[in-house]
């Protein structure tokens, strides 16, 4: 039977793909689980396959949103990192999304998280979430009809809410 690595789910043959994580399936979790260990207090996981490399734990997320986004920042510093857990906020009893990084990318991984709470990111993650709010009024006008004047008046809000944003990204770019 194949398992997810992620989620730990076990599936029926033929699956290859978890439809909760999107990741594919092993046949075996023995195999793929990291090895969580403590060292200095610092949760990190060792992967059987290559014990010298130690990926350490920098942040944990409820809102994969937000994962996502501080891995995208990762990545476009050149931190190599990895997401493991989480399911979104439909699921309760998952594991909030964690973020590794190798041992040796501590120091400026914890550096680029700490920009994670400045105000312009914090401002883009909302203009995400706006976007990420309009295709989903879009689905629903497209679905029922009947809701229109309802979308129409969050679109009117949404579009207020994206000037205001602007307008503070602006005056925060000219500090």
């Amino acid at each position: 039977m194949p398992f997810c690595p992620s989620c730990n789910s076990e599936f029926r043959a033929g699956f290859t793909t978890c439809n909760t994580c999107h990741i594919p399936l092993v046949d075996s979790l023995d195999d793929d689980e990291p090895e969580e260990v403590s060292t200095n207090g610092a949760r990190s996981a060792v992967y059987e396959d290559d014990a010298e490399d130690t990926l350490q734990m920098i942040a944990t997320f409820e809102d994969d949103a937000q994962a996502i986004y501080v891995r995208r920042l990762l990545d476009d510093a050149g931190i190599p990192s990895v997401i493991a857990g989480g399911h979104g906020a439909t699921i309760r009893s998952c594991e909030p999304y964690r973020i590794f990084v190798d041992e040796d990318y501590l120091e400026a991984a914890k550096e680029t998280i700490e920009s994670f709470s400045s105000p312009t990111l914090v401002t883009g993650q909302i203009e995400g979430n706006i976007s990420r709010l309009s295709k989903e009024l879009d689905r629903i006008e497209r679905e029922r009809d009947y809701l229109k004047p309802q979308v129409h008046a969050v679109r009117t809000s949404l579009t207020k809410l994206q000037s205001d944003l602007n307008t503070l990204n602006h005056e925060l770019s000219e500090e």
